[in-house]
């Protein structure tokens, strides 16, 4: 590894147009690809051969050889995936030595109940989603294996909204934030294990027992949600083996301060209904009718909580400060966030509640009345 780990120096300290193809063709021999030529013509761009080196360099935590707004990324992103698991595993290995990521994992490993003083990346699959670019398969010394998810999206978001959600007793993924020698942060993440509650291919007799369960969970994170500005619902939240909630992929906070704001996608009471609902009509409407109720006991009792416990959130908010800032990035000004992070607390979450109802009363009109 180190021999590689040096070759790999080498050929990038050369400039750009010393770089040959011939030379990647070398490492990535060395590095165990099997067919390194067809791995380089598999995607042609003008953009490839950069790609090419940010995937070989140590120090670039990047994994996709392209971008999602670059010309051809899905079929990149095919040909990464299609390399043999030792050798995707060999490069992230070498990028966790290299941006000092060890500690960080052993860390994440301890946080999810894996101990440990050392581990094997087994496997890396780079991911087309924005907020996760790649998931790696980590091995510890008992036979034990984890899920870690890497990401350069908005890690501040997650961490920010991680914080304010164990104040008031809501569960989200462990999450750590990496500074990079060169400048720069990643988000490493261990996946949780559960339901993800947007999967249409559940066993329906599985939700019909767990749905109230599902609800109140969520119901309790849009609480949270909403005073924070996320535009994010069921789909970003996993039901734990313990019947919990958690919500993940918090990447957007502080949206569309200043008005009401229902997210991307439905409330869970009606995408779960959807997906549950009875044949018989008036069944149907009754179960509707107990879902929402489920939900809206859940969401006024959190948001209650959060109004009793409110400078429990000013304080947090004020020690995140420095945070926030680099998060805004300049967009909002700090102190009108917390202003209307106070003000949306305070709502009446009733009146809340009746707003949702009436912006989707048109597509289901056998909502309740409130």
């Amino acid at each position: 590894m180190d021999t590689l780990f040096q070759q790999i120096q080498a050929f990038l300290s050369l400039p750009r147009e010393a770089r040959t193809r011939e030379g990647r063709e070398a490492l990535l021999q060395a590095l165990g690809v099997p067919h390194p030529s067809r791995f380089i013509e598999e995607v042609w761009t003008s953009q490839w051969e950069a790609g090419i080196d940010r995937l070989l360099d140590p120090a670039n935590t990047r994994i996709r050889p392209l971008e999602p707004t670059d010309f051809h990324f899905k079929w990149a992103l095919e040909a990464f995936n299609g390399l043999p698991a030792p050798v995707r595993a060999r490069l992230f290995s070498m990028k966790i030595e290299a941006n000092g990521l060890r500690g960080p994992v052993l860390a994440l490993l301890d946080t999810a109940g894996l101990p440990t003083h050392a581990f094997e990346v087994t496997d890396l699959v780079a991911l087309p989603k924005v907020h996760a670019e790649a998931s790696a398969t980590v091995r510890i010394h008992d036979g034990r294996t984890c899920q870690l998810d890497l990401s350069h999206f908005a890690p501040e978001a997650e961490a920010l909204y991680a914080g304010a959600a164990r104040l008031f007793r809501l569960r989200t993924a462990a999450t750590y934030i990496h500074i990079l020698p060169k400048g720069g942060r990643v988000l490493l993440e261990i996946a949780l294990h559960g339901m993800r509650l947007d999967d249409e291919h559940l066993p329906q007799e599985e939700m019909r027992r767990l749905w109230p369960l599902a609800i109140r969970g969520v119901a309790r994170h849009d609480a949270l949600g909403d005073v924070l500005g996320t535009i994010l619902r069921d789909p970003h939240h996993i039901l734990t083996p313990s019947g919990e909630v958690a919500s993940i992929h918090n990447y957007e906070l502080f949206h569309e301060i200043g008005g009401f704001r229902f997210g991307f996608v439905e409330p869970i009471f009606l995408s779960l209904w959807r997906r549950l609902r009875r044949s018989d009509p008036g069944e149907g409407r009754a179960f509707l009718h107990r879902m929402f109720e489920e939900y809206r006991i859940a969401y006024v009792e959190k948001r209650q909580e959060i109004q009793t416990r409110w400078s429990v959130l000013e304080e947090y908010l004020t020690a995140q400060q420095q945070a926030i800032r680099e998060y805004l990035k300049g967009q909002q000004d700090w102190g009108e966030v917390v202003a209307a992070v106070k003000e949306r607390a305070f709502r009446d979450p009733a009146q809340w509640v009746r707003t949702l109802l009436e912006a989707y009363r048109e597509s289901y009109p056998d909502l309740p009345e409130v």
